[in-house]
């Protein structure tokens, strides 16, 4: 079983000078995503300029971004390096403005690397506001079920509410708690069996949880199998101000692109012809 090492660190959008990166294939646009749900009529998938393009018409400022630069070693010593923008935001008002939970409306793009041209994995969406200048929880859920339909899960306690619609692969779930736990075996290192249980479109310690890319070669987990999407809609009211969470994350289109990223740097790695130096000797 060949493993190959892998290190990162934080990068910024441009490359230095004699820094020589990799080449990253692009894949065709995937197809139009199965489920109805948006956030500022964006949608994982979506081109990023569509992206930017939402950015400008909300924000006079430039997005903030921060990129990684991905350098995969192999066994015998082959290189694969490049750089990977992590995300692209509006509105963000930094670790302070946090701190002192001041207003905001954030918008986040979770990107996808090169081969899928930056379009987002997922969208997300922070409003903190004063909350006479937000809906009350339940006009909030009226709206979004006038667009969507009911969720597939409604949550509510005083003035936290949770909102979630999850879409599988056998389309979208009316009632996520009418499933019921799904069991897990497996065996573990010393032959025993080892079973869990989980939810469909939920958590799960056997898979990979987030549609976020970092390289494993081989593979010990999937990005939660058989779930699509899930859009999930937070409110917590607090005396003085509200805070409203939107998150829109697409599960299939994280497994395509790890999938093909990893596809690529592997067979470069295995397939690399090296090509002398010329090193004064």
């Amino acid at each position: 079983m060949i493993r190959f090492s892998f290190a990162l660190g934080l990068g910024i959008s441009f490359a230095f000078a004699g820094f020589a990166e990799d080449t990253l294939t692009a894949m065709p646009a995937p197809a139009e995503r199965p489920y109805p749900y948006e956030i500022l009529g964006l949608q994982p998938g979506d081109a990023l300029d569509d992206v930017l393009a939402v950015y400008a018409e909300r924000s006079g400022a430039a997005p903030t971004s921060e990129s990684e630069v991905l350098r995969i070693q192999s066994p015998d010593g082959a290189v694969f390096e490049f750089t990977y923008q992590l995300y692209s935001r509006i509105g963000d008002i930094g670790i302070n403005g946090r701190l002192a939970k001041a207003a905001q409306d954030q918008v986040t793009a979770r990107l996808s690397s090169d081969v899928m041209e930056q379009r987002p994995m997922a969208i997300y969406r922070s409003i903190r506001q004063p909350s006479d200048e937000l809906p009350e929880p339940l006009e909030l859920k009226a709206q979004i079920e006038e667009t969507y339909g009911p969720p597939s899960r409604v949550e509510i306690n005083g003035r936290d509410m949770v909102l979630t619609y999850a879409w599988s692969t056998d389309g979208f779930i009316p009632d996520l708690d009418a499933l019921g736990p799904i069991r897990h075996e497996e065996t573990t290192r010393s032959g025993g069996k080892l079973i869990t249980e989980y939810e469909l479109c939920g958590s799960a310690q056997h898979y990979r949880n987030t549609v976020e890319y970092r390289f494993e070669y081989p593979r010990a987990k999937l990005i939660k199998p058989g779930c699509i999407a899930t859009f999930k809609v937070s409110y917590r009211g607090e005396p003085g101000m509200t805070s409203i969470n939107f998150s829109l994350e697409d599960y299939e289109f994280s497994r395509m692109h790890t999938e093909e990223l990893d596809r690529q740097i592997v067979e470069a790695l295995i397939g690399e012809e090296v090509e002398a130096s010329d090193m004064d000797l």
